[in-house]
């Protein structure tokens, strides 16, 4: 019997965690007026019904732009934040404190157009709803580092954009 007990309220503890941003759940509600008070960054009017607030704010005290995407029914449903690849070594140990091992981690080689190499390292924390927190050594170039917390709605959000792609051309 205290076996079932201790399993029922660790059990129900995992299901009430959630991957936050200082206090600003991914897949929660939010108001850009929380946004503004929590993080310092105001919040405007994108597509029709969206809010989306960008601005500069820290992560584990090291400087970084936000862009945060707010759905029609008030739920965050992207937060993400440019930071510089320096930054991975200071921010990645505090993410580990904060939302555990990753679900996974992956390592590769990426090289500029010199040919010197660099380790990428991409970090990825998931929930069983689709939610997840992907941080990249490096985004796109070798000066930009990325830290994306994104819904499974936000993700398929942005496929669906892609494959209007060739209708832009």
């Amino acid at each position: 019997m205290r076996t079932l007990l201790a399993f029922l309220c660790c059990a129900s503890a995992v299901s009430a965690w959630a991957f936050d941003f200082k206090g600003i759940t991914i897949g929660g509600a939010a108001t850009p007026a929380q946004i503004q008070e929590r993080l310092g960054v105001t919040c405007g009017e994108g597509l029709p019904g969206w809010q989306v607030c960008n601005g500069d704010v820290s992560v584990a005290r090291e400087p970084a732009t936000m862009n945060l995407v707010i759905s029609p029914k008030g739920i965050v449903q992207r937060i993400r934040l440019s930071l510089s690849p320096d930054a991975f070594d200071e921010v990645a140990p505090e993410l580990i404190r904060k939302f555990g091992n990753p679900t996974s981690t992956s390592q590769s080689v990426v090289q500029n157009r010199m040919g010197a190499k660099y380790e990428q390292i991409i970090h990825l924390w998931a929930d069983k709803n689709g939610t997840q927190v992907l941080y990249m050594k490096y985004a796109g170039t070798l000066d930009s580092s990325t830290l994306y917390f994104s819904t499974k709605a936000d993700r398929a959000l942005r496929g669906k954009q892609k494959e209007n792609r060739k209708d832009d051309i």
